[in-house]
């Protein structure tokens, strides 16, 4: 461990072996910003004199009456705590106690998204001065742990298409910190066919693709992510069961979607957890992962949503041992 931090160090590590059925637990879809530690956006809001320091119930940073009214709602609860993390080395702790917390969890391996660019229209730190402290948090805390972790760059559908470019530029810049590039916000806004020449510039400097699609816009959000984008992996997805060619087309091309049980019920991209379209996905041959998505603004870890996915989702075993693997496999790790 480094002599000195800007911050308290936290314990050691516990010894490997949270994972007792040694079922793989890898994290295809945690962001960053959704997984900050309640503890320390309370500390740095004090700092900052900001008003989340006196945040009834916590109500703006975590979904605690497990459903809300939809996507945008949801989004609320997981941009607010950004804005006290307003230095630089706020996000180097933040990134590595986010990796200290997965390791805590079980994980065998996590990838973490966040888009520079959103950090930096909440704080005013430059993109690149984000990518840096992020990577150092995440380099640091991974070496102490020998926890794998990869880290995809968000493009933000918010800021239009225009934005595209110049978004996917802060990454390029540091292109060694990344795996793979993602398309977030909010999916019912901007269409996924206007990003598709960032995307394609991303998969010339040798990145890999993922997209949100299918969440808060039906199937054809996931075609055109698909067709246009030429993801390889799905954020949620969980639409897509309401389209049988598509699919047969996801199951057949190998299109592995990024499936979060409780995120989706909390946004109503699912209705409950016994209604999830989760089997369907299974049953129709689709690659289908458990994720975690916000795990601090939803309340969950990974280990919980597999307890869920057969508690309350009627996952079976088989279906549980698959959905591992297929982590495994589509990990860009």
């Amino acid at each position: 461990m480094p002599a000195a931090l800007p911050y308290p160090a936290s314990p050691e590590p516990p010894a490997p072996g949270a994972n007792a059925s040694r079922r793989p637990l890898v994290d295809l879809h945690r962001h960053l910003e959704g997984a900050v530690r309640v503890s320390t956006v309370l500390e740095l809001a004090r700092r900052e004199r900001h008003p989340l320091a006196a945040a009834d119930d916590l109500r703006a940073l975590l979904v605690a009456d497990g459903r809300l009214t939809g996507m945008l709602a949801y989004l609320d609860r997981v941009d607010a705590a950004a804005a006290v993390f307003t230095r630089a080395a706020d996000w180097t702790r933040a990134a590595r106690e986010v990796v200290l917390d997965a390791y805590d969890e079980g994980l065998d391996a996590l990838e973490l998204r966040f888009s520079p660019w959103f950090i930096h229209s909440r704080t005013g730190l430059p993109p690149a001065a984000v990518i840096d402290a992020v990577a150092a948090g995440v380099t640091e805390a991974s070496a102490l742990t020998g926890l794998p972790v990869g880290l995809i760059g968000i493009l933000l559908r918010d800021l239009g298409p225009d934005s595209a470019l110049p978004q996917l530029s802060s990454v390029l810049q540091r292109a060694g910190q990344f795996r793979a590039i993602d398309l977030a916000g909010n999916e019912a806004g901007y269409a996924a066919r206007l990003f598709a020449p960032a995307y394609d510039r991303a998969r010339e400097a040798g990145l890999r693709l993922t997209a949100h699609a299918g969440e808060a816009a039906g199937p054809e959000s996931v075609w055109d992510a698909v067709r246009h984008l030429r993801a390889e992996r799905i954020g949620h997805g969980v639409r897509a069961a309401e389209d049988p060619r598509l699919m047969s087309h996801l199951a057949e091309h190998g299109i592995t979607l990024e499936v979060a049980l409780t995120s989706n019920v909390q946004t109503r991209a699912a209705a409950s957890y016994a209604e999830h379209p989760v089997r369907t996905l299974l049953r129709h041959g689709v690659p289908v992962t458990l994720n975690t998505d916000n795990p601090r603004a939803s309340g969950t870890t990974l280990p919980r949503e597999y307890d869920l996915a057969a508690s309350r989702g009627g996952l079976t075993e088989e279906d549980l041992t698959a959905m591992a693997r297929h982590s495994l496999a589509a990990s860009f790790l």
